[in-house]
């Protein structure tokens, strides 16, 4: 069965989630911290082999009017990365305020580990994405 990966990314720190198969429910797995951790390719690779990952849903992050900064540049660079590493689609997903709302389900920003929230921001992200896609899908259905 595939499944979608969910990436939070930072400069030092990439959050990770994955899908169920059903890609309907989105998990927070592990935080890749660069410098310590080793190649992200290499552990993306692993992931998408693993799991037969079938799309890459990148946090885009816009700012709170919806336009686009130095972040969401080096965002875009990331992903043209991906694309050319790997033969799975790399869908740009808005990440506002994603990283807050990970710190609420975290029950508080200060005391939470920065790792455990950058792999809940993207287990946010992605659910979003799957959330988007199941809405569209029902809309097609009860479309004449």
């Amino acid at each position: 069965m595939s499944c979608y990966l969910g990436l939070d990314y930072g400069l030092r720190r990439i959050g990770i989630a994955a899908s169920d198969p059903a890609k309907s429910l989105a998990f927070a797995l592990a935080t890749h911290v660069e410098g310590r951790d080793g190649s992200i390719l290499a552990r993306l690779r692993e992931l998408i082999t693993d799991r037969t990952v079938i799309g890459l849903v990148l946090g885009l992050p816009l700012t709170a009017d919806g336009r686009e900064g130095d972040m969401a540049a080096r965002v875009r660079k990331f992903a043209r990365r991906l694309a050319r590493e790997f033969e799975v689609e790399v869908i740009l997903w808005d990440e506002r305020f994603s990283s807050a709302e990970a710190d609420r389900y975290l029950g508080g920003g200060r005391g939470s580990r920065k790792e455990d929230r950058d792999a809940v921001a993207a287990q946010i992200i992605l659910q979003s994405y799957l959330d988007s896609r199941k809405a569209q899908a029902r809309s097609r259905k009860e479309q004449p």
